[in-house]
């Protein structure tokens, strides 16, 4: 019996690809630290918001998903946080034909650019956000 495809965790994915490129300081995640853990520190933080799979057969590696994210980055400052944003805007262009145990990136796409999403008052931190996309088959298994 042939076990069946399963799709890639496009999330993990690009969590452990941005977390190999971005500085060692920098935090990648699926979940912020809380309350006051996350003041002074420099963090992305990926959200899964959507996404389709184009699956054309569960055997057939073509199948791939396409995941939305909603992209967070935490800073101290505004600046840092856009600079922080700019840094992973840049890094995720890089994607395509990235390869991890979880998957291949086919494709990228970027729906909004970093755009200020304030957090409250006196919190410590700053946060600015974008909307990406990725397309990630699984990975291609040697005979």
């Amino acid at each position: 019996m042939t076990t069946p495809l399963t799709l890639p965790d496009g999330k993990a994915v690009a969590i452990e690809l941005l977390g190999l490129a971005l500085p060692s300081d920098v935090l990648v995640t699926s979940k912020t630290p809380a309350g006051a853990d996350l003041n002074g520190k420099r963090v992305v933080r990926l959200l899964r918001i959507g996404g389709t799979a184009d699956v054309r057969g569960w055997g057939d590696p073509s199948s791939r998903d396409r995941p939305r994210f909603s992209v967070d980055c935490y800073a101290p400052t505004e600046g840092a946080a856009m600079r922080l944003a700019q840094q992973v805007r840049a890094l995720w262009e890089l994607l395509p034909g990235q390869v991890t145990d979880g998957g291949e990136v086919t494709g990228v796409s970027e729906e909004t650019g970093p755009q200020d999403r304030p957090e409250e008052p006196n919190s410590g931190v700053a946060r600015v956000g974008m909307t990406l996309g990725m397309s990630v088959r699984p990975p291609r298994i040697s005979s």
